[in-house]
């Protein structure tokens, strides 16, 4: 929340969840969605979870092996704010499948 006082235009989040139980990983994603629609501030979210890649973002940009390149690009519209009950709608689970499947693909290049 510190880094929100200024008012940046972006705030950029590094694993933000990395050493949270999965109760603080719930609440904290909540935060982050109120300010998210209170502010309007642009957030790049870098994730290894696929799972909290999709549920936070609009945009999941998946990267490549070295040398690191964007790999695709995909857009995820379901409105906001986004729930618990959101994880088990069919466009976030089709969303985070492919997302695994894109992942797959350049894991194994």
């Amino acid at each position: 929340m510190r880094a929100l006082a200024p008012g940046p235009e972006v705030l950029f989040l590094d694993e933000p969840f990395s050493a949270l139980d999965f109760e603080m990983t719930l609440f904290i994603r909540e935060k982050l969605q109120e300010v998210f629609l209170q502010t309007g501030t642009t957030m790049l979210l870098v994730s290894h979870d696929l799972e909290e890649a999709v549920y936070l973002a609009d945009q999941v940009l998946l990267l490549t092996k070295r040398p690191t390149r964007v790999a695709e690009i995909l857009d995820y519209t379901d409105a906001r704010p986004r729930t618990v009950e959101t994880l088990s709608e069919p466009s976030f689970i089709q969303m985070k499948k492919l997302s695994l499947e894109i992942f797959q693909r350049e894991v194994r290049k």
